[in-house]
């Protein structure tokens, strides 16, 4: 069984997962600082650098994502506002500057958050509430929090890949507890071997009873030994 265990997790673990690293990032007591310094726990030095790499140009990318669709979803006021002659030409030139340079102004925001100091590790520190806080800050960053950090640990119970009795939680019994679990696991399973020693034990009397209930012949009956 454990051998099992081990070749599922290598299964899934064996490959660096971007998005819990990901994860990791977005969460403001970390952020990239934790990320290079646990690759280089974890990998050799040339290693560590090809992965930090990769990361950060699936971070760009995402980024990137994130914020033209944030932009798409703002109201394009400065491309519909009336530009009647009445606008005087420096300030519709200076709206086609704003147009042009908001994209470049937009990528500060993940490099402002790369380069803010990093929040303490406080034990009640409450990561949702702080995004929630600092939405405005930064909306885009913000926006895959939303996104990324409600992704469960496993897409897999772990009980569907190990346990050899079937699925034991289900819509209804999701929101129990650990320990509870556990103890509807093992208590089944101790009430599964109890039935197991009960039915040896019926049969192993229904066999005696048969055999008393088989009738010997008179004369062998009478026999005194």
């Amino acid at each position: 069984m454990g051998h099992a265990m081990m070749d599922k997790f290598n299964k899934y673990w064996e490959e660096p997962n971007n998005v819990m690293v990901l994860a990791t990032f977005l969460d403001p007591r970390y952020k990239m600082k934790y990320v290079d310094w646990f690759f280089g726990q974890i990998y050799d030095e040339d290693k560590a650098e090809t992965e930090l790499s990769a990361f950060k140009k699936d971070l760009d990318k995402l980024y990137e994502k994130f914020d033209s669709q944030k932009r798409q979803a703002e109201p394009q006021c400065k491309n519909t506002c009336n530009t009647s002659t009445s606008m005087p030409p420096a300030d519709s030139e200076f709206l086609s500057f704003l147009s042009s340079t908001s994209t470049k102004r937009s990528k500060s925001e993940l490099r402002n958050y790369m380069d803010d100091a990093n929040e303490g590790m406080v034990a009640t520190f409450n990561l949702l509430e702080w995004w929630k806080v600092n939405a405005l800050r930064y909306p885009v960053l913000a926006n895959m929090a939303r996104r990324f950090l409600t992704i469960p640990a496993s897409s897999v119970s772990s009980e569907s890949s190990f346990s050899t009795g079937g699925r034991i939680l289900d819509d209804y019994r999701s929101s129990l507890k650990p320990y509870m679990v556990e103890a509807l696991v093992c208590g089944g399973s101790y009430i599964k071997g109890a039935h197991k020693d009960l039915n040896v034990l019926v049969e192993e009397d229904d066999e005696e009873e048969d055999v008393e209930k088989v009738k010997l012949p008179k004369s062998v009956a009478d026999c005194n030994y």
